[in-house]
């Protein structure tokens, strides 16, 4: 089976996921390299106050309509 064969709204579906996924990431390595912080510790954590961040919580778009905003 090529990648031509599959369906194009799975085509679509997949990259708007590996979109999200790759651009979440590179959030956190733009926001952490220039201030010289490790890309994989501390775990996500807000920046004010330094509280944890949740793994169900850093799911890109799903957590921001769970969390309205």
């Amino acid at each position: 089976m090529l990648l031509g064969d599959l369906p194009t709204a799975f085509l679509l579906g997949l990259a708007a996921v590996l979109g999200l996924l790759f651009g979440s990431f590179s959030n956190v390595v733009i926001y952490r390299l220039p201030r010289g912080e490790s890309v994989a510790f501390p775990a996500s954590h807000c920046t004010a106050c330094s509280k944890p961040i949740a793994a169900y919580d850093n799911l890109p778009v799903l957590s921001f309509l769970l969390l309205r905003g």
